[in-house]
């Protein structure tokens, strides 16, 4: 049975689909846009229905605020996305930046490839620069050390 079905692919010259071979085909530029589309869009889907249909409790205490005493980077996370999808971009700003940013990022990049793929003149897809990473890094190290500097000298 096996010898037949090897003569039929070889018959056909084909092989059988590789979604590995599929992707990697692709530069890095399209794959990433892949790799963002497909777990970006059931997780903004999520995190919408978490905005709008959770009600608001308050908030649980950050474990590394709880044992330093001082705000972990992703302190405000939370807050900053719920504002965010409420149209609140000023106060998500204010609450940790790196929301803002990653969510324009991701807007931009994968936007950009979705207007590319569906070939509207004189649009070319955003290319991956590592850049991009570095600047979120920074954005978040940088929103660490103003809120506890500020934290420290308005507190003692």
């Amino acid at each position: 049975m096996n010898g037949s079905r090897s003569l039929k692919t070889i018959k056909n010259n084909k092989k059988p689909f590789s979604l590995r071979e599929w992707l990697f085909s692709m530069n890095l530029d399209r794959r990433v846009f892949v790799y963002g589309l497909v777990p970006g869009v059931p997780a903004i889907a999520l995190i919408l229905v978490y905005a709008f249909l959770v009600p608001n409790y308050g908030y649980s205490t950050c474990a590394f605020y709880a044992l330093t005493g001082y705000y972990c980077p992703g302190c405000g996370c939370t807050r900053a996305v719920r504002s965010f999808f409420h149209g609140h971009f000023i106060s998500s700003f204010l609450y940790n930046p790196i929301v803002v940013y990653c969510m324009v990022m991701y807007l931009l990049y994968e936007g950009s490839h979705l207007l590319e793929i569906l070939h509207v003149p004189h649009i070319k897809g955003m290319k991956f620069r590592y850049g991009y990473i570095y600047a979120g890094i920074v954005i978040l190290l940088g929103n660490w050390v103003i809120k506890n500097t500020l934290m420290f000298i308005l507190n003692h």
